[in-house]
């Protein structure tokens, strides 16, 4: 973790805008347009394939940022994996309107149905070749 008393640069600065973006795409409500102002269902997929896989190119591409400010991305993705699956989100906001609070739990119960339907994407069916069965 970055301490408090550590000199903050240019760099470590930029690395924590960039978790820090992708960890909020998780909670906007996405839009179908692809416009720069909006973030796509696409983006947010993205989003979380980044913060939660444990291999793969995010994945890596995760802790190579988290090890520059000294940040262990593989806890990271862990704690990230254990709130998707039920640990409590904290709202961002020490002490939340209720509204606010509403708002975020919403959010919270939207990502948390993405993160499944992520983890088990549909069967596709198996497709007739000839006499054999071939999966798609």
């Amino acid at each position: 973790m970055i301490t408090t008393d550590a000199p903050k640069t240019p760099e470590a600065t930029l690395v924590t805008a960039i978790i820090m973006q992708a960890y909020r795409d998780l909670f906007v409500t996405v839009r179908q347009e692809s416009n720069a102002s909006f973030t796509t269902q696409s983006d947010q997929d993205q989003a979380i394939t980044f913060l939660t896989d444990r291999s793969g190119t995010l994945a890596r591409h995760r802790n190579d940022l988290c090890s520059l400010i000294g940040w262990d991305g593989n806890v990271l993705a862990a704690r990230l994996r254990a709130m998707m699956e039920g640990d409590d989100f904290p709202h961002p906001s020490t002490d939340p309107k209720p509204a606010a609070r509403a708002q975020h739990e919403a959010a919270v119960e939207r990502l948390r149905r993405r993160w499944q339907d992520l983890k088990s994407p549909p069967k596709r069916p198996a497709i007739l070749v000839g006499n054999l069965i071939a999966a798609e």
